[in-house]
């Protein structure tokens, strides 16, 4: 899948990111999650959902957009950690690539940009939040030098929480010694 370019998104590209994320929620996820939470998550998380991320501006996060040919394959949402864990200031929120686009560097060069973004905005350690049982995204980061850390949480969406299903943390302490960021 060589000639794939990373770039930010603009306001425009927010149906082909919600339409990538739901493509991917349905390849992943699929058996993980709560049906009634894939398909709430799906319709909060639409296009207009993805137009006012989009449309924001003053630092709040970024997301970038790898596309190639003109079609949108995969994205990163990422910006200042949500919840404070000691030594880590950036998060990776999101990072979706669709199905038949993976395995193909794109995930890497989306995190890669996105890595070098929060170094310079200073957060040198950052990390991800994963579900426990997605072993594809798991050793995707593993294989990154990611670092799991911490006994993980339940997942909280909409004001509940499901027992069933763990999210756990892997973290880069230090965003500038990551091989990855140099290859791309």
């Amino acid at each position: 899948m060589a000639g794939y370019t990373v770039r930010p998104a603009e306001p425009d590209d927010a149906r082909a990111v919600a339409q990538v994320q739901r493509a991917s929620w349905q390849g992943a996820y699929l058996g993980m999650l709560p049906h009634r939470v894939l398909i709430a998550m799906a319709d909060a998380q639409g296009p207009s959902f993805w137009h006012g991320v989009l449309k924001r501006t003053g630092g709040e996060g970024a997301v970038l957009v790898a596309e190639l040919d003109d079609e949108i394959v995969g994205f990163i949402s990422f910006g200042p950690i949500r919840e404070r864990v000691p030594g880590y200031s950036g998060e990776f929120y999101a990072l979706y690539v669709l199905p038949e686009a993976q395995g193909c560097g794109v995930g890497t060069a989306l995190m890669a940009c996105a890595a070098r973004t929060l170094v310079r905005h200073r957060s040198i350690g950052a990390a991800v939040w994963v579900l426990e049982e997605n072993r594809l995204a798991r050793k995707f980061y593993e294989r990154l030098g990611g670092i799991r850390f911490g006994d993980g949480k339940l997942l909280r969406y909409a004001g509940e929480e499901f027992p069933e299903v763990r999210e756990v943390a892997y973290g880069w302490p230090d965003l500038r010694r990551a091989r990855w960021l140099v290859e791309n």
